[in-house]
């Protein structure tokens, strides 16, 4: 047992490595970030619709971090409130040692219940327009790419700003690797984003958008992000029919090479000095 113990804490605190692991939470995205030193981060819950008896939070990603050992999440990043990013949330802020929550700000009445328990809990969440656009924490870069901070005055007069289009994208970098986060958006997000970031979008790892819907994946996005590897999270068989046929034709057309939690399950990524490897 004490040498189990040992070398947990070694492997997790001593570790030198970023690893990224795109957990398998059926139609949604729920991504863990373990840094160098011991530093964890999970961007988005999963979740399934609002009034679910199963509750993927206790069942699927409260499990997964149990099996790591994991009981403190240093920071909880919500892209956007849409049930299958947000819901699995609830269970982890009620049971884990939750330290920073950064979200857009932007929800309705689930996203409300969910602040109540991070205020409960005495989780910080700073505003988002106060949010700092880029972090460094044990030499992982983490940079906020969008929206911009007055897209909630912007969409009073701009109705495509909807949910999914004021995702919070962000990007993650260590060493010459580096993950995008785009959340949800579609196209006329893709297009501002790229107005506002054109060159920092390049990556090696791009989430697809929106799960791999043809709302998303424009050209025009795809040629500034020039990612190398495409994840897809979603369901096996999901009600949408994610991925699109024309959005895989694309990435095939590209050469990118597609992974996808529904058919691999969880797909974990190990990045160091020497590069990315990736196993599932």
């Amino acid at each position: 047992f004490t040498c189990d113990v040992s070398y947990w804490c070694y492997n997790r605190f001593y570790n030198k490595n970023l690893k990224i692991t795109f957990i398998d939470v059926g139609q949604g995205n729920a991504a863990l970030l373990e840094f160098p030193e011991g530093y964890t981060m999970l961007i988005d819950g999963g979740g399934f619709y609002d009034n679910s008896i199963f509750d993927v939070g206790a069942n699927i990603v409260a499990k997964f971090l149990w099996q790591k050992k994991i009981q403190t999440i240093d920071t909880i990043i919500l892209t956007h409130a849409n049930s299958d990013h947000l819901n699995g949330l609830f269970y982890i802020a009620e049971n884990f040692n939750v330290k920073n929550f950064w979200s857009n700000g932007e929800g309705e009445k689930q996203y409300d219940l969910f602040v109540d328990i991070i205020k409960k809990k005495g989780i910080y969440h700073p505003n988002y327009k106060e949010l700092p656009r880029e972090h460094i924490i044990n030499g992982v870069k983490i940079e906020i790419l969008y929206p911009s901070k007055d897209f909630i005055e912007k969409k009073q007069v701009e109705k495509w700003r909807d949910i999914n289009n004021n995702s919070l994208v962000t990007k993650i970098s260590f060493g010459s690797t580096s993950f995008l986060f785009p959340g949800d958006i579609t196209e006329k997000a893709e297009e501002e984003i790229v107005n506002l970031q054109d060159n920092n979008l390049k990556s090696t790892v791009l989430i697809a958008p929106h799960h791999g819907s043809k709302t998303s994946s424009t050209e025009f996005f795809l040629n500034y992000v020039q990612p190398q590897i495409v994840i897809i999270s979603l369901g096996y068989q999901n009600y949408f029919k994610f991925p699109h046929a024309s959005v895989i034709g694309l990435y095939n057309k590209r050469d990118y090479k597609i992974l996808r939690t529904d058919l691999y399950g969880a797909i974990e990524f190990t990045v160091n000095e020497k590069g990315v490897t990736y196993v599932f």
